[in-house]
């Protein structure tokens, strides 16, 4: 029914009274009900609705501009530091036939990327197609699961020491480095004296090559001197070092992120009561470990290579007397652990070398044995090793001294060193896959 109309004499009913006592802006014709509100019915006065609803619906909000271009409100933000942006309007160049993600970097700058930034308010996704804006889609973080890099704690670290890009030569030697992205290129060559952790918050891309030194002692040898009795034999480093001739024993990556020396060589007269004038070699020492430990992707290019064998038992000498003095021990080989929150890859053509050092030859008879094969660790939602060249395999058995005698033992990792009475072992390729979610 039509609202009420009065005339002189008309009678006010309860009802009436009622429905406008509870008025209803839906635009239909009854007592009580009115036109719908429109902006044009709200005040555009500071701090009334209407324009503090505005602000906040427009803030940072995207849309298409003129050709490549798309257009932005401006907006404040809390950068990583702490400190507050103030941005203004404009617009960013865009990337034609791709999709372009919009977003406040961490310098408070609007910028595009065709890739997801890692660190960054992302504001829109953008497509473009023949030159123009084809689609927006609005990602302003309001609703929102949480990203990757909250999802695992610190996982890649800030990214506080920036961007790394060599393409020439260059050492690490300070154990620990934090990066925005990393990325070595086909001239690049990268040196790690012993061992890094290198945490990039963003993305890894190795198209050179990184050589990790074979840090880890080996047994002792000794310099010239006389001898008259069994001399020699020493302890290398790590959890898997090569005694003498004894066995050791092959380990995880969790116990140690490094391999383990060789064993060192020995000297024995032939006779008791006889002295020799004899050099006792050293173990080869054990491969050192690389972690890279990246929010972002890893990868391997088909030109890159990480080299971390272990190293070659060295060569005793008799230089008078009759005797035996054995080679010593090759070094395991090491460790290249590769952890990233989206995937990691090692290309076709790609090395990974972490093969085990050799024995070293013996004065007439017991070579040194080789040193177990290293490890290669990836762990991420997605791993990728089609193609590529990873080394694994147990260092030899030193020149003279046949399989299993009596030299310098080889250090384990990932597979077993060799001793007096086993072969050396080949190392290990693990891939283990997660969700980054918790």
């Amino acid at each position: 029914m039509a609202k009420t109309v009065f005339v002189n004499g008309s009678v006010v009913s309860a009802n009436f009274l009622n429905a406008i006592n509870n008025p209803v802006f839906d635009g239909t014709d009854y007592d009580g009900h009115y036109p719908k509100i429109t902006d044009n019915d709200l005040s555009s006065v500071a701090g009334q609705v209407k324009p503090e609803w505005q602000a906040f619906r427009d803030t940072f909000k995207v849309s298409a501009g003129t050709g490549l271009s798309a257009a932005y409100t401006g907006g404040a933000v809390t950068l990583a530091n702490g400190m507050i942006a103030t941005i203004g309007s404009g617009t960013v160049s865009l990337t034609d036939n791709a999709t372009n993600f919009i977003f406040v970097n961490t310098s408070g700058a609007i910028a595009a990327s065709t890739t997801r930034p890692l660190l960054g308010l992302v504001l829109a996704q953008v497509t473009t197609s023949g030159g123009a804006v084809s689609a927006v889609v609005d990602v302003r973080p309001r609703f929102l699961i949480f990203p990757r890099q909250d999802a695992v704690k610190v996982f890649g670290g800030s990214g506080g020491e920036g961007n790394y890009v060599l393409s020439g030569n260059a050492t690490f030697d300070q154990g620990e480095y934090y990066f925005s992205s990393l990325t070595i290129t086909s001239t690049g060559v990268l040196t790690i004296n012993g061992g890094a952790h290198i945490c990039v918050s963003g993305n890894v891309s190795i198209a050179g090559t990184i050589n990790v030194s074979a840090g880890i002692p080996g047994g002792a040898g000794t310099p010239s001197g006389t001898i008259s009795s069994f001399t020699g034999g020493y302890a290398g480093g790590g959890p898997g070092a090569g005694s003498g001739s004894g066995a050791s024993t092959a380990y995880s990556y969790i116990l140690a992120r490094h391999g383990s020396g060789g064993g060192g060589g020995f000297a024995i007269p032939s006779s008791a009561g006889t002295s020799i004038t004899a050099t006792i070699p050293k173990g080869g020492n054990g491969g050192g470990g690389l972690t890279i430990e990246a929010g972002g992707t890893i990868s391997i290019t088909s030109t890159g290579s990480i080299l971390a064998k272990g190293g070659n038992g060295s060569t005793g000498a008799l230089t008078s007397g009759s005797g035996i003095v054995s080679g010593g021990g090759g070094g395991s080989g090491g460790l290249v652990l590769l952890k990233s929150l989206i995937s990691a890859t090692i290309s076709s053509g790609a090395t990974i070398d972490v093969r085990g050092g050799d024995g070293g030859a013996g004065v007439g008879t017991f070579g040194g044995n080789g040193g177990g094969g290293g490890q290669v660790v990836l762990i991420s939602p997605s791993n990728n090793t089609s193609g590529a060249n990873i080394l694994l395999t147990a260092g030899s058995v030193g020149a003279a001294g046949g399989s299993g005698l009596l030299g310098g033992a080889g250090g384990s990792f990932g597979g077993a060193g060799g001793n007096l009475n086993t072969g050396q072992a080949a190392g290990q390729l693990i891939l283990r896959t997660f969700i980054p979610v918790g």
